[in-house]
C-alpha cells in the first residue's frame, strides 16, 4: 500500500516539473517573439531614419537650385521687361524723325542720344540657365520614392515640360536675333562711321522698324509666358514644399 502511494505522488512531481518545464519552455518563445518583434521595430525605425535624412538631403539640394533658379529669373523678368519698354520707346522716337523733312529732324536732335540709350538696350539679351541636377538625378533614381509630399512629386514631374515650353519660347527670340538681326546688323551699319548716312538711313528704315517691333513682340511673348506656362508658380511652390518645415 506504501509503494502504491508513493507511485502516485512521484507521478505527481513527474507532471509537476512537465508542467513547470512546458511554462518555462512557452515563456520562452514568447521572450524569443518579442525580441524579434523588437529587433525589427528597432530595424525599421533606423531603416525609416535612414530614408528621412536621404529625403531630406535630396530636399535641401532641390530648395537650393530652385532659390537660384528664382534670383536668375526674376533678373532675367526684370531684364526683359526694360528691354521691351525700350523698344516701345525707340519706336515712339523714332516715329518724330522724317528723313525727308530736315528741319522737323533738327527740332527733334535732343532725341538723338535717347535714340542709341534705348537701341542698346532693346537688342541686349539674357537667357535663363536653371539648375536641374539634383531634379534630374532623383527622377532617374528608385530615390524618388523617398518624397512624400504628393504635390512636390507632381511639380517635379511635371518641372521639365513646364520649362521646356518657356524655353521654346525664349529660343525662339534667341534665333531671330541670331539668324536675322544680327546678320542684317552687320551688313547695314559701319561701327567706324558714327555720322554715316548710310548708317541713318539704315537706322530709320522699315526694315529696322519692323525688326523692332518683331523685338518687342517677342520680349512680350517672353514675359507672357513665363507666367502662364506657371514657371514662376512652380518655383515659387518647389521652394516652398522643400522648406525643411514644409517638406513634409
Amino acid at each position: 500500500m506504501i509503494k502504491f502511494f508513493r507511485k502516485i505522488r512521484y507521478n505527481q512531481m513527474e507532471e509537476n516539473k512537465m508542467g513547470k518545464y512546458l511554462k518555462y519552455a512557452i515563456g520562452e518563445i514568447i521572450l524569443v517573439v518579442i525580441g524579434i518583434l523588437i529587433a525589427l521595430q528597432i530595424n525599421n525605425r533606423n531603416e525609416n531614419n535612414k530614408a528621412l535624412k536621404k529625403e531630406q538631403a535630396f530636399l535641401q539640394e532641390i530648395n537650393f537650385d530652385f532659390k537660384s533658379n528664382k534670383t536668375q529669373l526674376d533678373s532675367i523678368i526684370s531684364f526683359n521687361k526694360v528691354s521691351f519698354h525700350a523698344s516701345i520707346r525707340l519706336l515712339e522716337i523714332m516715329g518724330t524723325f522724317d528723313l525727308k523733312n530736315p528741319k522737323r529732324n533738327e527740332a527733334n536732335a535732343h532725341f538723338a542720344d535717347s535714340m542709341k540709350y534705348y537701341n542698346r538696350l532693346a537688342w541686349r539679351n539674357k537667357s535663363f540657365n536653371p539648375k536641374n541636377g539634383a531634379v534630374e538625378a532623383l527622377l532617374n533614381s528608385s530615390s524618388f520614392d523617398l518624397i512624400k509630399n504628393d504635390t512636390l512629386r507632381r511639380n517635379l514631374i511635371s518641372w521639365k515640360d513646364v520649362l521646356g515650353d518657356y524655353l521654346e519660347e525664349e529660343q525662339f527670340a534667341v534665333n531671330f536675333l541670331t539668324n536675322e538681326y544680327g546678320p542684317w546688323v552687320r551688313a547695314s551699319f559701319d561701327p567706324d562711321l558714327d555720322d554715316d548716312p548710310e548708317n541713318t538711313k539704315a537706322f530709320f528704315s522699315k526694315r529696322h522698324r519692323n525688326f523692332i517691333n518683331q523685338r518687342a513682340g517677342d520680349l512680350y511673348n517672353n514675359l507672357t509666358t513665363v507666367k502662364e506656362e506657371g514657371v514662376v508658380a512652380m518655383i515659387n511652390d518647389i521652394i516652398r514644399l522643400t522648406e525643411p518645415l514644409n517638406n513634409n
